[in-house]
């Protein structure tokens, strides 16, 4: 709209202005001005007027304009000054996070492994249940156990106490202990750990003899080819190097998390 408004202008300014040039605009005399005015004069005239008309619209359009836009400026910085201040508060906020999140692994860290240690040494003599496994006999003479635990081999150590089931069934009916038609010809099932044998019964308990801290190799020996026959075994320990290598993730986490301490963000 604005580029017709001006061509408008430029138009109607050269108009009056090639009619005004060269000639006379009114004729002299007494009669009334209105009268003595010639065509180029009211042409020119016309021009003019309208070009007047026209630049005045356009200054009223352009004031109007300008003002628009200084109110779109003024919302624009409004705008940018609380957008800045969003961020400053975010900052702030991500600081103090920061700060917050730096005195958690702190504290964290303040946790001594000395204490877990103390820990493990001063209930080194209370069993309680350490491992579990539970085997399957399917006529097989030799079956290593297998940890409930780590699902890796079962390891055993002096000192251990093994309470163990062993279940058996045909195929009526299931009973607690082995099936056999004579006595004197029972199968027997037998607890191997490291260099150890132990002859297992219907159920028990066994403790396991061998130096403190070294680990021991279990596995179960069906001498007479037991079949579908079922252990169950129990694992009670007190040894204090089973616990130790229990707790020594946790303690390991602990060291790391106090070589890692991020220090304090200084303050904004």
């Amino acid at each position: 709209m604005t580029f017709v408004i001006n061509l408008a202008l430029l138009l109607l300014g050269t108009t009056g202005a090639l009619a005004a040039f060269g000639g006379e605009t009114w004729r002299k005399g007494d009669e009334p001005l209105s009268k003595r005015i010639s065509r180029r004069g009211w042409l020119a005239l016309v021009c003019m007027l309208a070009t007047l008309m026209l630049g005045i619209t356009k200054e009223i359009r352009t004031n109007a304009a300008t003002l628009a836009s200084s109110a779109r400026q003024r919302e624009l910085e409004q705008n940018l000054d609380r957008t800045t201040a969003d961020l400053r508060a975010t900052r702030d906020l991500l600081s103090k996070t920061t700060i917050e999140l730096g005195d958690t692994r702190a504290k964290l860290a303040a946790v001594e492994p000395n204490i877990l240690k103390a820990m493990v040494v001063a209930t080194a003599g209370i069993r309680r249940e350490s491992d579990f496994s539970t085997p399957t006999i399917r006529g097989q003479a030799f079956e290593r156990l297998i940890s409930g635990r780590t699902n890796k081999a079962l390891i055993l150590y002096g000192g251990d106490m093994v309470d163990y089931h062993v279940f058996c069934s045909d195929a009526n009916h299931r009973v607690a202990g082995f099936l056999g038609s004579r006595q004197e010809f029972r199968p027997e099932l037998i607890l191997k750990a490291g260099n150890t044998e132990y002859p297992l019964s219907e159920h028990g308990r066994q403790m396991i003899i061998g130096p403190v801290g070294q680990p021991l190799d279990a596995s179960i020996l069906n001498p007479n080819r037991l079949r579908d026959c079922q252990l169950k075994i129990l694992v009670e320990s007190a040894d204090r190097t089973r616990e130790a290598a229990q707790v020594e993730p946790l303690i390991r986490m602990i060291k790391d998390a106090k070589s890692t301490v991020a220090p304090k963000a200084p303050k904004p």
